[in-house]
This record gives structure tokens, C-alpha cells and sequence, in this order.
């Protein structure tokens, strides 16, 4: 009776360690760009928290809301509280339990705080976020997490290369394409897509120099072990020779603006079929068509 009377007393204690709080409606309401309704929720869901893991998934979610509420207003001293609040949901969400996207929306607001205070600023915040999403791949090893090849990707082609700081134009190539591949089913991203085609057109190699400098990327890739570090050569993962599937042709058979035009391109049907938008995403797609219609 007493084994028994264990077993069950076990049995509760796991069943408490795990969520059962479901955010599925709450997480499509913000796919769907409806800031304030989420938030609403989510304030709601963290009275009726009964658990670290419950409360740490709410108070992530939190931190992804500031950043979307930051990022509508123009005002810098409320950018900066809208953003700190997020980093203070983010860092809570880690002490409770940690996890991979804390760790992603603790970089997204310590980036924004950066960029709205000024370029020393966004220097010392880049550091700080590296750490984070150092943590998201080679601790958690979280290589599926979209978001976070795309913050990536942002961050090594945003910040200053060389003396002055860590960025490198190819590495953030790389990261944001292994974002377009890994894209969820269930929502577009335009910007993926977009912020992929300025890196490359930017960028402008020919096919020749393609298949050139994919080989030593390939080299690179195969000798690199670290997961952050490795993926940073993603681009030549396969020489060049992978299809990607917005194509009909190898990376090798294109040139980096030939690709350019060909993620636009794909970024605007996949927005056509797709049933419905939130304001965001018209947004992009209509500086979409704008790159197209400047560069065709």
C-alpha cells in the first residue's frame, strides 16, 4: 500500500512539472498580429499559472509581445521601457525554466534597447546577444528554431565586421538562409525571404564565384564542429550543389542576384496562396514588390 501510495504521490509531482496551460489560441492570435489580445491573455494565463514551467512559458510569450508593441511605436524613451520590460519576462522565463526561447526573446529586446539608444549601444548589445542564442544552438541545440537563424542572420549582417566588431555579411548569408529552410508550415515570414534577397544582391557573386567560394565553405563546414560556429558556413554545406526548394536549379547554377529575385519571386506567390494576413505581412510583401520592381 505504501508503494502504491508513492508511485501516485510520483505520479503527481511529474504531471505538475509540465504545462497545462494551453497557449495554442493565444499563440495564433499572435501569428495573426493581434497584439493586445494576446497580451490580455497572456497577463490572465499568469494568474492561473500553477507551476515554474507554466509560468515561464507565459512570461516568454510576454517578452515576444513587448517586442511587437516596441516595435509600433516611435518614441524612443517608450521603445526603451517597452523593451526592457521584455528583457526583465525574458530573464524571468530563465530563472523559472529555462528555455530556448526565452533565451531568443531576451536577445530580441536586448537588441532593440541597443538600437534605439545609439551605435555604442547596439555594439555592447550585440555581445550580449550573442551569448543567448550561443545558448540556443550549441546548449539546447535548437537548429530547427527559425527565429533564431533569422535574428541571427540579422545580427552578423548588421553589426561592423573587422577591429570593430564580430559581424561578417557571409556568416549572417548563411544564417538566414538556414531561416528560410526552416520556416514552419503554419505561418510566411516574408522577411525571411527578403532580408535573404538584400544579403545577396548586396553581396552580388556571380555563378562562377559561387562555386568557388562554396567549396571553401564546404571545407569549412566539415571540419567545424561547434553548432553556432558551424552553421556559420551553411551555405556550402553540400558545395553548392543542394536545390533549394524555391528553385528548379543548384545554388551553383545561379547568381547570388539571380537568387535574389527568385526568393522574391517565391516570397510573393507564397503570400498569394496563402488564406489570410496579418498587417505585418502586407507590410513586407509590399517592400517585396518594391525590390522586385527596382531590381527586374
Amino acid at each position: 500500500m505504501k508503494k502504491i501510495f508513492i508511485l501516485f504521490a510520483l505520479i503527481i509531482v511529474s504531471m505538475n512539472l509540465y504545462s497545462s496551460i494551453d497557449f495554442t489560441a493565444v499563440d495564433d492570435l499572435y501569428i495573426k498580429d493581434d497584439i493586445a489580445q494576446t497580451q490580455a491573455i497572456l497577463e490572465k494565463q499568469l494568474t492561473q499559472a500553477t507551476n515554474n514551467v507554466e509560468k515561464a512559458e507565459v512570461y516568454w510569450r510576454l517578452a515576444r509581445v513587448q517586442v511587437s508593441l516596441g516595435d509600433k511605436t516611435d518614441d524612443k524613451d517608450e521603445k526603451v521601457n517597452l523593451f526592457s520590460k521584455g528583457l526583465e519576462y525574458a530573464n524571468k522565463s530563465i530563472e523559472l525554466n529555462d528555455n530556448t526561447n526565452a533565451h531568443l526573446w531576451k536577445s530580441s529586446n536586448v537588441g532593440r534597447i541597443g538600437q534605439t539608444k545609439g551605435v555604442l549601444n547596439s555594439l555592447s548589445a550585440a555581445s550580449d546577444m550573442r551569448i543567448d542564442l550561443r545558448i540556443i544552438i550549441d546548449d539546447f541545440k535548437a537548429i530547427d528554431s527559425s527565429e533564431t537563424w533569422y535574428v541571427m542572420g540579422t545580427l552578423y549582417t548588421l553589426v561592423p565586421g573587422g577591429i570593430i566588431s564580430f559581424g561578417d555579411k557571409n556568416y549572417g548569408i548563411s544564417y538566414f538562409r538556414i531561416a528560410v529552410d526552416t520556416i514552419p508550415n503554419n505561418v510566411i515570414y516574408p522577411n525571411h525571404y527578403k532580408e535573404l534577397a538584400i544579403a545577396l544582391y548586396e553581396r552580388n557573386w556571380d555563378k562562377n564565384k559561387r562555386a568557388k567560394e562554396f567549396k571553401k565553405l564546404n571545407s569549412s563546414w566539415n571540419k567545424t564542429n561547434k553548432l553556432y560556429d558551424k552553421y556559420a558556413y551553411y551555405e556550402g554545406k553540400e558545395s553548392g550543389k543542394n536545390v533549394p526548394y524555391y528553385s528548379s536549379v543548384a545554388l551553383t547554377k545561379m547568381s547570388d542576384r539571380q537568387e535574389a529575385v527568385m526568393l522574391l519571386n517565391y516570397a510573393i506567390a507564397k503570400y498569394n496562396a496563402w488564406p489570410s494576413h496579418n498587417a505585418s505581412e502586407d507590410e513586407a510583401i509590399e517592400e517585396i514588390k518594391a525590390l522586385k520592381s527596382q531590381w527586374t
